[in-house]
């Protein structure tokens, strides 16, 4: 007796795997288009999180003197003239810069306990702005010749020449710097100046 059921053919044995393998083929084609394009999602918002991200107060700009030198001799009638330079050392630009600086003979050898003696007035100096990493010379003059006294005293080193200084600056954040300098003349054998024992301040 024959049996009613015929065999499947080898064509129809074969119809299923392939349907299974086309599908399968489909679902990881998609899955890996799927996985790329979260990988570039994430990639694309990283960048725009980066750059959309705040300025922090370790990138705001930090200005201080990179070097003082004086132009002699200190003699009597002679009018010394000074440049210092002004750095930013900071990683975003100084704004809004006011500077005032004064030369002055200090009439002893010791610096009195007192605070800065100079602050900002409405002659100070406006120079824009300083980048990171710049450098800005600024140019200071005695008020009037060294007189006689002056000129001795000086060659005596019992008197100095001093500038005293400020500079004020905005950061990248809108926030208020001070830099307050005090740079003394007491090697008359160099042009360079050094900074004071104190009144050097940089917030």
């Amino acid at each position: 007796m024959t049996s009613s059921l015929r065999p499947e053919s080898s064509a129809d044995q074969e119809e299923v795997p392939l349907g299974q393998s086309r599908s399968k083929g489909f679902l990881n084609k998609h899955r890996y288009l799927l996985v790329g394009s979260v990988v570039i999602l994430i990639v694309i918002s990283s960048i725009v999180l980066m750059r959309g991200k705040p300025p922090q107060s370790a990138d705001r700009a930090r200005v201080n003197v990179q070097d003082a030198t004086i132009v002699g001799p200190l003699v009597q009638h002679n009018v010394p003239t000074a440049t210092v330079l002004l750095k930013n050392i900071g990683h975003s630009p100084a704004l809004t810069i006011k500077v005032r600086l004064v030369m002055t003979v200090w009439t002893a050898n010791t610096f009195p306990d007192w605070d800065m003696p100079l602050k900002l007035t409405t002659d100070s100096e406006t120079i824009g702005e300083i980048g990171p990493g710049s450098v800005v010379p600024q140019t200071v003059s005695l008020i009037a010749p060294l007189t006689d006294v002056q000129g001795m005293h000086l060659e005596r080193k019992d008197w100095f020449i001093v500038i005293l200084g400020i500079v004020s600056y905005a950061d990248i954040l809108g926030n208020l710097h001070e830099t307050k300098l005090c740079l003394i003349w007491q090697e008359i054998t160099t042009q360079h100046l050094n900074p004071c024992e104190k009144w050097n301040e940089t917030d």
